[in-house]
């Protein structure tokens, strides 16, 4: 469904550096059905600064993402990420209030910002009057562009034994660390599994994944594989067997460090395991794991945590592992169509809250 009078409303998707951020801003803007503009936002140093300093301007971006928000302003922002936060804020206010803001993941200050925050369980973001809390991360599904991509992949590695079991690598994000010890404990799972099976391993390394890591899983591994790495073979969608991956594996072992890739690999219809990568917790992490945990009790200090946090002054650290658990829960990475229909839902029912929301009559800026 469209939105209501959809040639005249129009969407800006904000998108920045995270594939998986920008992947989900771009399904909720598509399923929209409004005239929707990409703006891709480049950041400078200021970008390191909490939101609450930041406030709403376009300070912390670079002078050619500035000159790309002009008016006529649009009637619903996309965003996600703590960067884009204080451009999102802006154009609001340069649009008098009409703009309604959506902002995706973690919302890096008071949810009050936003008209509607959409999460999901890693942030700890508790559903809300205008916070919709997700089981799975937005994702439109492209089957016809899954299928194309198989058929271009499949002759490299068609000579490999079946079962091909695809390894999804992605790497380290704070607090997990993906080290050469992390890597070569996945390879023994994943070769172990091959070996068993006697099959074969079709791998794929995210740009977050190090030199170190990669040598150490290689050299871990000894069954059949076919290898990719984003950092070596290049980035773009013609060099990476990733969607091939998942329509043509018959199982997935993917690393926990990306909220996307896992329910990417779940929506595939077939068997998941997740491989947690460990945490190695230096300062930052562990100020933000610490102030997490107080904001969770009563009294001053709760309250005064829980202020820090929502005011993204200190960054509460990721909980992915509740993440996988309530997959887990939902039978999600037990194969089948349950994951890929929860996701189409859950799009389908954020996407009819925005229409709405464009219908709504404006407010003034919250503060």
């Amino acid at each position: 469904m469209a939105c209501a009078n959809s040639m005249a409303r129009t969407a800006w998707a904000l998108l920045g550096r995270r594939p998986g951020d920008n992947a989900q801003i771009l399904a909720l803007a598509e399923e929209l059905g409004c005239r929707f503009s990409r703006k891709e936002l480049r950041f400078n140093r200021l970008s390191a600064l909490p939101n609450i300093l930041l406030g709403a301007s376009l300070v912390s971006l670079s002078p050619s993402s500035r000159a790309l928000l002009r008016p006529p302003w649009p009637d619903v922002v996309i965003s996600a990420g703590r960067r884009s936060v204080p451009a999102a804020r802006w154009i609001r206010e340069q649009s008098g209030g009409t703009a309604k803001l959506v902002h995706i993941g973690r919302p890096w200050g008071p949810p009050a910002w936003f008209d509607l925050v959409v999460t999901t369980a890693q942030y700890g973001l508790a559903a809300g009057p205008n916070v919709i809390r997700n089981l799975m991360p937005l994702h439109r599904a492209s089957a016809q562009d899954d299928n194309a991509e198989a058929a271009r992949w499949v002759p490299r590695f068609a000579h490999l034994p079946r079962p091909w079991i695809a390894v999804l690598v992605g790497g380290s994000t704070r607090p997990h660390l993906l080290d050469a010890s992390a890597a070569a404990e996945l390879a023994r799972r994943a070769d172990d599994a091959a070996r068993e099976a006697r099959g074969s391993l079709l791998v794929t390394f995210g740009w977050r994944a190090s030199d170190a890591a990669i040598a150490a899983f290689k050299a871990a591994i000894t069954s059949p594989a076919f290898i990719h790495s984003v950092r070596f073979d290049g980035g773009s969608a013609e060099r990476n067997p990733y969607r091939a991956y998942l329509r043509l594996a018959d199982r997935i072992i993917v690393t926990g460090d990306s909220a996307s890739m896992i329910a990417e690999a779940a929506r595939s219809g077939k068997p998941v395991e997740i491989f947690a990568i460990p945490k190695r917790m230096d300062l930052r992490s562990a100020i933000g794991d610490r102030t997490w945990k107080l904001a969770q009790r009563e009294g001053p200090a709760g309250r005064a945590c829980r202020f820090l946090i929502e005011r993204g002054i200190v960054t509460s650290v990721r909980d992915l592992g509740r993440y996988h658990e309530e997959l887990q829960k939902a039978g999600m990475l037990n194969a089948g169509n349950a994951a890929a229909r929860r996701q189409a839902d859950e799009l389908a029912s954020v996407a009819a809250r925005v229409r709405a929301l464009i219908e709504m009559p404006s407010r003034q800026p919250s503060t």
